[in-house]
């Protein structure tokens, strides 16, 4: 992959609760073991989500007395299997403080990491905050992470038609969590796409399932990534086949001016 098709990959959700960040963190790894550069970025600029669930602490403290520059700049933490993990400044961030010019200050300072990554994964907040819709709409890509909840499914709708009637995204990425069984996962993806039945000018692309697995309360509960604790269990062989198959499809070409990554910015690096 060269310096001028980066895959950038937003991971999003209206609803919390649905398994974001779990998808974003055992994705980024099985890219990763795949042979792939990826950086995963923690875009909940509010109650950043990736340190925590793996783990790490940050060491820069974001305080009222830092300039806005330095509070959004983060750090770079090293995560599991080779995963670089961007994440903000840590500490109390309401989301009255944030604005859509901090996720636009961010997606510039990420045309620094370009030459470093193949892949960039970002963990959106959920919600349809202006800040998070700004990230999720500069990605290339749109997964949306839905579960057997019926709410999961109605907010999935709504986001999707917002990125679409609002920022013109049209194609959609679907992968099902916590599943009892793949029918039950295929049936879920058509009950959105019902939801969704009159929209024209859209595409929605069911990438698959991740089956309901014990060992997955139990590595969230160890604060450990799935596929370095368990990765013989059935949900991660799940992400192995996910990750196979977003990598085995061209990279898309970019859609609008704030897009991370545009091709005419990206100096030829590594």
């Amino acid at each position: 992959m060269t310096s001028k098709t980066k895959r950038v990959i937003a991971i999003a959700g209206c609803k919390g609760g649905v398994g974001k960040t779990f998808v974003s963190v055992n994705l980024a790894i099985a890219l990763s073991q795949s042979g792939q550069r990826v950086v995963l970025m923690d875009g909940n600029l509010s109650v950043p989500d990736i340190g925590p669930a793996l783990g790490l602490n940050t060491s820069v403290a974001a305080t009222g007395t830092e300039s806005t520059d330095k509070r959004w700049e983060g750090e770079i933490l090293q995560g599991p299997c080779g995963v670089n993990i961007l994440a903000p400044a840590d500490g109390a961030i309401w989301r009255q403080s944030i604005e859509i010019n901090d996720s636009v200050r961010l997606i510039s300072k990420l045309e620094e990491l370009a030459t470093a990554l193949d892949i960039l994964i970002i963990d959106t907040a959920p919600g349809m905050a202006p800040d998070n819709v700004t990230l999720i709409q500069a990605a290339g890509e749109v997964l949306i992470v839905v579960n057997q909840d019926v709410l999961s499914l109605l907010d999935g709708a709504r986001l999707i038609r917002l990125l679409n009637h609002v920022y013109s995204v049209r194609r959609f990425g679907i992968v099902v969590n916590a599943v009892s069984s793949k029918k039950s996962g295929s049936e879920q993806f058509e009950r959105l796409q019902s939801y969704l039945n009159y929209e024209n000018q859209m595409v929605l692309s069911f990438l698959g399932t991740i089956p309901f697995d014990k060992a997955v309360a139990d590595t969230l509960n160890k604060q450990q990534a799935l596929l370095t604790a368990c990765p013989d269990c059935r949900a991660a062989r799940a992400f192995g086949r996910l990750a196979h198959q977003m990598s085995s499809t061209p990279v898309p070409m970019p859609r609008g001016s704030i897009e991370i990554f545009m091709p005419t910015k990206v100096k030829e690096g590594a």
